[in-house]
């Protein structure tokens, strides 16, 4: 599962095989993200989330029902469906019927409570904790009718030349849920959009080259607040780690909306895109409506 970006976090989509074609991309792009959303652990079965610091427990409230669970930082004692403790860089999961485990070792994606319920932690640049809480039943409750893309587009695939830097230019930023933030300026990609030329930045969350095998390009177009989520959307470009190519293939069919475009819960960079100035009819389209 893609679990993206601002949970990895902030982006993470699929590390295409250097052997396949654009197409190829698009069509896995397509299904990897459509599981993503509707899956028992996706974006629109998303019930709560709590932001935790190191020492801090998040606890699972019951509500009146399973619906109405949420995460406390206080508990009553004869209440408590569940908890996650952040010590020691592990969250471990612990109640009533659980095994007693740390999520961020998991091999499986999630875990699931005896009330039908999924839980899930990722680290929020490399500090606090997110601790997830997943109702399979809201999927269908939302009446989500999938993702919208556009058509795939062989005009979407551009040849980028890309200008690393080898220290890295750290950039500040309040994200969408106005948490202080880093990423990094890592090069420069040329291109040509629409017969234009464009010096674009790209970024990555971590400044240390062997760690860096993503290129992570931010984009808003004349189509953002349109037929594309206002707040921008992501293209991903994958390479060995540490081992940026000079020359790059953009393929635009895959950009992908800014995770905010779907869940108020994730933290989105919205303040750091390049702006393009034309209609980029590829990828993800805006969000689907739901049901409150």
């Amino acid at each position: 599962m893609r679990h993206l970006w601002w949970l990895s976090v902030f982006f993470g989509l699929t590390c295409f095989a250097a052997e396949t074609t654009p197409y190829q991309d698009w069509l896995q792009f397509k299904k990897e993200f459509a599981e993503e959303a509707a899956g028992s652990a996706g974006m629109y079965a998303i019930q709560d989330m709590l932001e935790i610091d190191p020492g801090e427990t998040a606890y699972l409230l019951p509500g009146k029902s399973v619906g109405e669970a949420r995460w406390s930082k206080s508990v009553h004692p004869a209440t408590l469906l569940a908890s996650v403790e952040y010590k020691d860089k592990r969250a471990t999961l612990s109640g009533p019927g659980i095994q007693t485990q740390d999520l961020l070792q998991s091999k499986e994606p999630f875990q699931a409570l005896p009330n039908g319920l999924n839980v899930r932690a990722s680290v929020l640049r490399e500090k606090s904790l997110k601790v997830w809480l997943y109702n399979p039943k809201l999927v269908a409750q939302r009446k989500f009718k999938g993702l919208s893309f556009f058509s795939y587009d062989p005009q979407g695939v551009i040849k980028a030349t890309f200008r690393r830097n080898d220290v890295p230019v750290a950039v500040n930023f309040l994200d969408s849920r106005k948490s202080a933030g880093t990423m990094y300026v890592v090069g420069m990609l040329q291109m040509q959009i629409a017969g234009k030329p464009y010096d674009l930045k790209a970024y990555s969350h971590t400044k240390n080259w062997d760690e860096i095998k993503a290129l992570l390009l931010l984009l808003r177009d004349r189509t953002s607040g349109k037929t594309t989520y206002g707040g921008g959307r992501v293209v991903d470009i994958h390479f060995p780690p540490g081992a940026p190519p000079q020359a790059v293939t953009v393929n635009l069919n895959t950009a992908y909306s800014f995770l905010c475009a779907h869940s108020e819960y994730y933290n989105c960079p919205l303040v750091l895109t390049n702006k393009i100035d034309a209609d980029l009819n590829y990828g993800e389209k805006y969000p689907p409506l739901m049901e409150p």
